[in-house]
Order: structure tokens, then C-alpha cells, then sequence
């Protein structure tokens, strides 16, 4: 059964400066949606709305045409935030039962952490522990997720891996990816959406990211 989430209508304010005034965005179930947008975009306030981390003026969800309460929504949809996501107190293993994952399934993908079961986040590079979250927050039994910078930190060898998981998991999930980096993204959606002057707008060829200022006219 395929699901689908929107969020529209987003209206995010800091004092007199309006950065986000016609914010839109959808996933469904079985394909990945791409959000693009300049550093100061409001990309990141977006997510936050949605996920009740930040206070703003308006944000509309719906899953499936029902009224979504954001005080529920980690029930419906995981988000990988830009910062850190887990205490650096607890261990790989405390995080992936917090998280309900198999800890070995990932060591089959990722061997390098097979001696890190007992490891504190803590302990453990930003590059490790960024994999690490995202691997959770792709398994979590959710039917949607959100990517917030997911390739950021993770090391290059490390790409194409994350690339594939994505491409598998939304097969029964809903994914919203951002990212910086437009070659890494676009290689796993599905459609493309650009945050610019405050609105979402689709993306139909690197035409429309030029015309949104995302991309310089080459």
C-alpha cells in the first residue's frame, strides 16, 4: 500500500525576516524526493518545523489525507538532522536498541565497526558516527524519512554504499534527501524540488535550478 506525506503551507519568521513564506514539500512511498537550496534557504528550518523542533508561524501535515499531530510525528517520520542525532553517551549498541535495528546487519554492509559494538559515540570520528546514524534512521520502522545533509561527513569510499541503501529502502519507505552536494543526490531521486525566495519549486532539468538561482548559467 503506497503512503503519502505533505507538508505545506510552511511560514518560518525570525523577528522581521521571513525566511521560509510558501514552503512545500511530499513524499510517497517507494521513491526518494530531493530538496535542494542555497546555504540560508530555510531547507533545515523546514525539517525542523515538521518534525515540532522548531516554533513558526504555520506548517500544515497530512499523511494519506489525515491531519498529522506534530507532537506524534516520530512515530511517522525519522529525521537525520545536520547536527549530531544520539547522545554522544551511549554506545552502539544502546543506540541501535533505543532504535530497534540489528547492529550485525549493519557490520555486514560497514564491516570497519564489527569492534564497536561497546564504542561510545563519543569515541568515534563525525564521519563514524554520521554513517551510524543514518543507517538507523534509513532502518527504523518508519514509513517515512527524512535526510537532512546525509552524505555530509561520510567518507568517499563510503558514497556509493549510501546511495544503494537509499535506493533500497525506498521501496517501502518514503525518503526526502537534501544535500549540497546536487551529483550525489540526483543519482537517487525521484523528483526534485529547489527552495528559493522562500517557496518550493519543482525541478524539472538543471534549467529550473539555474532560473532559482541554485546553479550558476554555465
Amino acid at each position: 500500500m503506497t503512503h503519502e506525506l505533505i507538508v505545506d503551507s510552511v511560514v518560518v519568521r525570525f523577528g522581521e525576516k521571513t525566511v521560509v513564506s510558501g514552503g512545500y514539500i511530499t513524499a510517497r512511498t517507494g521513491s526518494v524526493t530531493g530538496l535542494l537550496g542555497r546555504n540560508g534557504a530555510g531547507k533545515s528550518c523546514m525539517f525542523r518545523a515538521l518534525m515540532g523542533g522548531l516554533k513558526v508561524d504555520y506548517v500544515s501535515v497530512h499523511v494519506d489525507g489525515q491531519p498529522v499531530d506534530i507532537g506524534r510525528i516520530g512515530w511517522t517520520v525519522k529525521y537525520l538532522p545536520q547536527g549530531r542525532m544520539i547522545p554522544e553517551g551511549l554506545t552502539l549498541k544502546e543506540a541501535f536498541r533505543l532504535y530497534h535495528v540489528d547492529f550485525w546487519a549493519f557490520v555486514v554492509l560497514f564491516p570497519k565497526y564489527s569492534g564497536k559494538y561497546h564504542t561510545h559515540l563519543w569515541e568515534m570520528s563525525g564521519g563514524e558516527a554520521r554513517l551510524a546514524e543514518l543507517y538507523l534512521v534509513l532502518m527504523a520502522d518508519a514509513p517515512f524519512c527524512i535526510l537532512d545533509e546525509p552524505f555530509s561527513q561520510i567518507d568517499p569510499v563510503h558514497i556509493e554504499a549510501v546511495q544503494r541503501l537509499i535506493r533500497e529502502q525506498c521501496r517501502e519507505k518514503g525518503i526526502i534527501v537534501t544535500d549540497h552536494n546536487y551529483e550525489a543526490i540526483s543519482t537517487v531521486v525521484d523528483r526534485l524540488f529547489v527552495l528559493s525566495d522562500g517557496y518550493t519549486h519543482p525541478v524539472e532539468s538543471r534549467d529550473d535550478l539555474v532560473r532559482h538561482g541554485y546553479l550558476l548559467l554555465q
